[in-house]
C-alpha cells in the first residue's frame, strides 16, 4: 500500500510540475504578445520602441508595417528629419544599429517593409564587434523568459516605485511619454574632437577588415530579402567630418561594401564628403541647428525619386 501511495504521489508531483511549467510558458507567451515593457509609459523606451510607438495610429496595434524605411545608426537619427521630409520615409535610426540588427529585425518580422528601404551606412554599421543596446527585442533568446530579458527595466521600475512609496508618494511618479530620439547640438572644440579621435583610433581604426565580415554577409542577405519581396533598396554613405582624414581600415571597409552593392546593382548616394566641419557635432553626427538642415536639403529630393 505504501509503495502504491508513493507512486501515486510521485505521479501527482510530475503532473503538477508539468502543469506549472505549461502555465509559466503560457504566461510568458502572453507577456511577449502584449509586450508591456515596450508599450506602457512607465518604462523607459529604446530607439526601436520609440519608432514603433510614434507611428502607431492605434494604441492597440501590435504589427509594425511601414511602406518606406530609412534605417541606420545614430547618424541617421541626427541627420534625417522625418517630420520635415516629403518623402514618406520612417526614420528607423537606432543607437548602435548594425546591418546584422536589421537582418534580425526583418527575419524575426519585428518590422515589415512593403515598398522601399534606404540604408544609411558608415563603417560602424558593419563592425561585427560594435557595442549594441541589449534591450532591443531581437536580442532575446528563444528560451529566455520575457521578464528575465527585461529584468533591468523591471528592476528599476520596481525599486523606484518602492522608494516612492516609502516617502509617501505614488508608486509611479515618472512616465516616459517623450518619444524623441537623441539629437546632437553645437560643435565640439578642437580639443574635444582630438579626444574623440584618440578614442576612435584605439577602439575602431586599428581593427582588421576581418571584423566586418558578418555584417557584410548580412548585407547580402538583406539584398536577397528585398529582391524576393519586391522592396526597392538603396544606400547612403553618411557624412564624415573633414576635420580628420579617413583611416585606412575605414576606406578598406567602404571599398568592400561598395563592391557588394555594385555587384548587386544597388543605387548608392555618397554624402560622406559633402559637409563642412561646422555642420558636425563630432566626427560623424550632424548637429541639429546646421547639419541636419543641410542634410535634408540634399537628401529629401533623392529620397523622393
Amino acid at each position: 500500500m505504501n509503495k502504491m501511495k508513493i507512486k501515486k504521489n510521485n505521479k501527482l508531483s510530475i503532473i503538477f510540475i508539468i502543469g506549472l511549467f505549461i502555465i509559466l510558458v503560457v504566461i510568458d507567451k502572453l507577456f511577449s504578445m502584449f509586450d508591456p515593457v515596450a508599450s506602457l509609459e512607465v518604462f523607459y523606451k529604446n530607439d526601436f520602441e520609440k519608432t514603433w510607438l510614434s507611428h502607431q495610429d492605434n494604441k492597440e496595434e501590435i504589427e509594425r508595417i511601414y511602406d518606406k524605411v530609412f534605417f541606420g545608426n545614430s547618424t541617421v537619427i541626427a541627420a534625417y528629419a522625418e517630420e520635415k521630409s516629403i518623402s514618406g520615409y520612417v526614420n528607423m535610426g537606432m543607437d548602435y544599429a548594425t546591418i546584422k540588427d536589421l537582418l534580425e529585425i526583418l527575419e524575426g518580422e519585428f518590422v515589415q517593409i512593403t515598398d522601399e528601404l534606404v540604408l544609411g551606412i558608415n563603417y560602424l554599421t558593419f563592425l561585427d564587434t560594435f557595442d549594441t543596446n541589449p534591450s532591443y527585442i531581437w536580442h532575446k533568446k528563444p528560451w529566455e523568459p520575457y521578464l528575465y530579458f527585461h529584468r533591468d527595466r523591471l528592476h528599476s521600475f520596481i525599486t523606484e516605485g518602492i522608494k516612492n512609496v516609502l516617502v509617501r508618494e505614488s508608486f509611479v511618479t515618472v512616465k516616459y511619454t517623450d518619444l524623441n530620439k537623441y539629437y546632437y547640438y553645437g560643435v565640439l572644440s578642437d580639443k574635444e574632437l582630438n579626444e574623440k579621435i584618440e578614442i576612435h583610433g584605439k577602439k575602431y581604426w586599428s581593427i582588421s577588415t576581418s571584423e566586418y565580415q558578418e555584417n557584410m554577409v548580412a548585407l547580402k542577405y538583406i539584398i536577397d530579402y528585398c529582391n524576393q519581396r519586391g522592396v526597392r533598396l538603396r544606400c547612403v554613405w553618411m557624412p564624415w567630418n573633414p576635420y580628420v582624414d579617413k583611416p585606412v581600415n575605414v576606406l578598406e571597409v567602404e571599398e568592400q561594401v561598395n563592391q557588394i552593392l555594385e555587384q548587386a546593382g544597388i543605387e548608392v548616394l555618397n554624402l560622406s564628403n559633402n559637409f563642412s566641419r561646422e555642420s558636425f557635432h563630432d566626427l560623424g553626427h550632424l548637429n541639429y541647428a546646421t547639419g541636419r538642415n543641410k542634410f535634408m536639403g540634399v537628401i529629401d529630393e533623392w529620397l523622393s525619386q
